[in-house]
């Protein structure tokens, strides 16, 4: 007999793989009923989110034996990288909204992991649910797997997609998925070469760099000032104003600098420093795919009047001005952390 009712367990699963797959069975023996919390579930498609989150519970209801399939529950959570408080309730939110629908306010719940590296910190972060850390099957990185596939020629796809440890449903659903999005996976190829060769000029290096950007909120009359990205990578995706600083200048002039050279607002330079109503740092390791990369983002809040003329420039295919109302359904377009910088600023005002 099972001693818990619901085990919990929490993941990016991007892809699922055979590593994912033991650790549900051994929550299985612990609980009676299993809520798969899928993570990253508004991310934009990348090289690291390949999947989106209604591909990424089909892979998990494939791989799940027959016999096993009605015991597990799967809902996902969005990310909240500059708030953890928020997240922890959104995780929290989500299995009390399992639990009480399907049992009632009066179950046990168990979380269930592996200490891999500091991205299973969460692990600590329920109290109220006991800790059962699960054994580590294997050293399955869902990393290496998707290296495998994105990094070798589309003829060899097939050969090496049947030699990864993924479940056998995975891979067929994988294979399908690939052949019926041929420019997604293309695009997602281009930008993994893209960043391959970045990161391949500081191999060797004693020190990996640490790069230093900045990024532009640009606030007026309910509207935020956007731009699609013009160049790997996150190419046509939405972002924030910015750029890389100067060897030669100081932060907030780089963010002026980089502001003017995307957008060409049509806003003096003195209206916009006297404009600056917050700035923050936003240093998760993860934030972008380049490599470690701290910025530097300012909260500009103009004056209300019409909206000052813009025009794409710079990296930037073009630039244009969003309601505040809009952007919030923008999480699935906006490039790395912008999104959630824009709410973390926003919130400071």
């Amino acid at each position: 007999m099972n001693r818990y009712d619901f085990a919990v367990y929490i993941g990016r699963f991007q892809p699922f793989h055979d590593g994912h797959l033991a650790c549900l069975t051994q929550a299985l023996d612990h609980a009676s009923k299993l809520i798969v919390l899928v993570g990253s579930i508004n991310r934009p498609r990348n090289i690291r989110d390949p999947f989106s989150y209604a591909e990424r519970r089909e892979m998990i209801e494939a791989a799940i034996p027959l016999g096993l399939r009605d015991r597990v529950i799967i809902s996902g959570v969005s990310d909240r990288l500059y708030n953890l408080p928020q997240w922890v309730t959104a995780v929290q939110a989500a299995v009390d909204g399992i639990v009480g629908a399907a049992a009632g306010g009066d179950a046990s719940v168990i979380l269930v992991g592996h200490r891999k590296d500091q991205t299973s910190d969460y692990l600590d972060l329920f109290p109220q649910w006991d800790l059962c850390p699960v054994e580590e099957i294997s050293i399955l990185s869902a990393t290496q797997i998707r290296d495998a596939l994105l990094g070798l020629p589309e003829a060899d796809l097939a050969k090496t997609l049947g030699g990864q440890p993924i479940p056998n449903g995975v891979k067929t659903l994988l294979g399908d998925w690939i052949a019926s999005h041929a420019d997604a996976w293309r695009a997602l190829r281009t930008e993994w070469d893209f960043i391959r060769r970045y990161r391949s000029q500081f191999e060797g290096l004693r020190y990996p760099p640490i790069f230093q950007t900045v990024d532009a909120v640009v606030i007026q009359a309910g509207h935020i000032l956007l731009v699609e990205r013009g160049a790997h990578p996150g190419r046509g995706l939405l972002a924030l104003p910015g750029g890389f600083l100067n060897a030669d200048e100081r932060i907030e002039d780089a963010v002026i600098r980089e502001l003017r050279e995307e957008t060409g607002i049509k806003v003096p330079e003195p209206v916009l420093r006297g404009s600056i109503r917050a700035r923050a740092r936003y240093d998760d390791p993860m934030r972008s795919l380049r490599g470690r990369t701290i910025t530097d983002a300012f909260l500009f809040d103009l004056r209300p009047g019409p909206l000052p003329k813009i025009k794409g420039g710079s990296d930037a295919r073009r630039a244009h001005w969003t309601s505040l109302a809009e952007f919030q359904s923008l999480e699935a377009q906006m490039f790395e952390d912008h999104f959630h910088i824009v709410q973390d600023l926003l919130g400071r005002i």
